[in-house]
């Protein structure tokens, strides 16, 4: 049985029964065979789709994924749309961000095909975004939430950081009052802006690897002069010993003290003489006994822990795999330096198996090395787990056949009543706009570029046919006058807010109903107002 939808009406009549009758006929919608079959299909098959290329080839489910997006009239478009599922979203030059129809963008952006792995693709309203972000406790609830990290990027203008997870993480957990945290040295200020829009207490260092260390004590690395000033610094000594696995010798004060202003070039110094060589890497660290004889000496000196936390903190990313730190050599040969790590002919070759063993399998080479400098190298580190299969987040496939269904009904309920299916879908098509524009006057060009919403403006504002054939630029001047003059405001942010966009609807349907009409006439005019 074909689904076909009840619509009683015409206008504001007709857009009322539609409005509470909506989810029971949806709902009827979605029992249809046709229907019934492709969102099940689409559910059960979705974990197999593991790239652009598979979803092309499976037609029925990729007619759900574009019907979800209204662009189900480009399922035999399969050159173009494959080259938009594979967009690469990081480069503003690639095909899914640079049409206009962000239809499209909203498509790549739900299967990330080309980047990290699906987000869900569901709009959400500004009130949505401001609840959600009234939530954030820490750095990482947000850096998890790919669309609110994008929906919060996108308000500070800064999109092209959405990879960035690592260096947004040292901006959001900055100390703003600060002026020597990481956000305020940066020169462009829109960083120190984020930070203190969320003003998040507390930092969230990644303990026990090298980026939270050197996150944390960049700025106090040249300040620790003497062991005096370190054991001062309660943190830092702490932390430092759980660097190289010696948190257990923290009250071990007087120990400790022998041990870190030993000097290093003496072995039968206290650091040098211990059977445990991560003794004298931890002096290494300081060097205290150096800088005295170098600062005696009138020379300058700079600490291995102040070259180290100066290397790690100037790279804008965590390193991904182990290759990647043998690429950076000023990085790599810190982290050896800090580490203290065994010297050898093969010493790179050698790091690089260490950084690659399974720390949870107690054979692997950096569980069974004699030297316990080789096991905190590779405790240091962290690596992302790297999954083969691609992963959607928990709902994608319903909120995919959700949106489906939505666009079904709106399209069923066209065929009876163009008006009323633009009526339905204002909401959707206007907040996309505003989430995907960055100023009021590309929001503007959006619209223009979008046939429904064209329709729905040109109609409201009684613009003639030949409005589309006027320069662009003159198009925008008159479409921002006349929202001015009607709604108060040009601001498509404004319009899109819930009591405008009731207005804005009751407008259109009010003037469409009008135009229709056979009796153009001032009684059916006031009778059409006041209906």
């Amino acid at each position: 049985m074909v689904f076909a939808p009840s619509v009683l009406g015409t206008g504001l009549a007709g857009y009322s029964f539609l409005s509470r009758t909506r989810e029971t006929q949806q709902a009827l919608l979605a029992k249809s065979p046709v229907i019934a079959r492709e969102t099940t299909q689409f559910v059960e098959k979705l974990q197999e789709v593991q790239s652009s290329a598979d979803l092309m080839a499976d037609r029925s489910l990729l007619k759900v994924a574009l019907g979800a997006f209204g662009l189900e009239d480009d399922l035999d478009n399969r050159a173009f749309i494959s080259k938009i599922l594979d967009s690469d979203l990081g480069d503003s030059r690639s095909l899914a961000n640079r049409l206009a129809d962000k239809r499209y963008l909203a498509l790549a952006r739900a299967f990330n095909f080309a980047g990290d792995g699906a987000e869900l693709p569901q709009a959400r309203s500004g009130e949505d975004v401001l609840d959600q972000l009234a939530k954030i406790r820490q750095a990482d609830d947000l850096l998890s939430d790919t669309a609110l990290l994008r929906a919060t990027l996108t308000s500070f203008g800064l999109e092209a950081d959405m990879r960035n997870t690592y260096f947004l993480k040292q901006v959001l957990e900055s100390d703003v009052s600060d002026p020597d945290s990481f956000a305020n040295r940066l020169p462009d200020p829109r960083y120190a802006q984020l930070a203190q829009a969320f003003d998040l207490a507390g930092k969230t260092a990644s303990e026990g690897t090298i980026y939270g260390y050197a996150e944390e004590f960049s700025g106090l690395a040249a300040k620790v002069t003497d062991v005096d000033t370190l054991f001062a610094e309660d943190d830092l000594l702490r932390d430092t010993l759980d660097m190289f696995g010696l948190g257990n010798d923290i009250y071990r004060t007087q120990f400790l003290r022998d041990v870190l202003t030993s000097n290093l070039s003496d072995p039968d110094s206290v650091a040098r003489s211990q059977s445990d060589p991560r003794y004298a890497a931890l002096a290494g660290v300081f060097d205290f006994a150096a800088r005295a004889a170098a600062e005696d000496a009138g020379e300058a000196f700079t600490s291995t822990l102040e070259k180290f936390t100066s290397v790690v903190a100037a790279r804008a990313a965590p390193i991904a795999k182990p290759a990647d730190l043998f690429s950076d050599i000023p990085l790599m040969l810190a982290s050896f330096d800090f580490f203290d790590f065994p010297q050898s002919a093969d010493r790179v070759p050698f790091a690089n198996r260490v950084l690659s063993s399974d720390l949870s399998d107690p054979t692997s080479l950096a569980n069974v090395h004699p030297d316990p400098r080789v096991k905190v190298f590779a405790q240091a580190f962290t690596f992302p787990e790297t999954d083969p299969r691609r992963s959607y987040p928990a709902g994608f496939a319903e909120q995919i056949v959700e949106n489906y269904l939505d666009r079904q009904f709106e399209i069923q309920v066209g065929e009876a009543d163009p008006t009323l299916r633009l009526a339905l879908s204002l909401d959707r098509e206007l907040s996309t706009v505003v989430a995907n524009g960055r100023t009021n006057d590309s929001r503007w060009f959006s619209v223009m570029a979008s046939t429904p919403l064209r329709e729905v403006f040109e109609t409201m504002f009684g613009f003639p046919d030949s409005f589309g054939a006027l320069d662009i630029d003159q198009q925008l001047v008159k479409l921002k006058q006349r929202a001015e003059r009607v709604f108060g405001t040009d601001q498509l942010a404004d319009l899109a807010s819930s009591d405008k966009l009731e207005e804005m609807r009751r407008l259109y349907l009010t003037r469409s109903a009008v135009a229709a009409s056979p009796l153009n006439s001032s009684a059916t005019i006031v009778l059409s107002l006041l209906g």
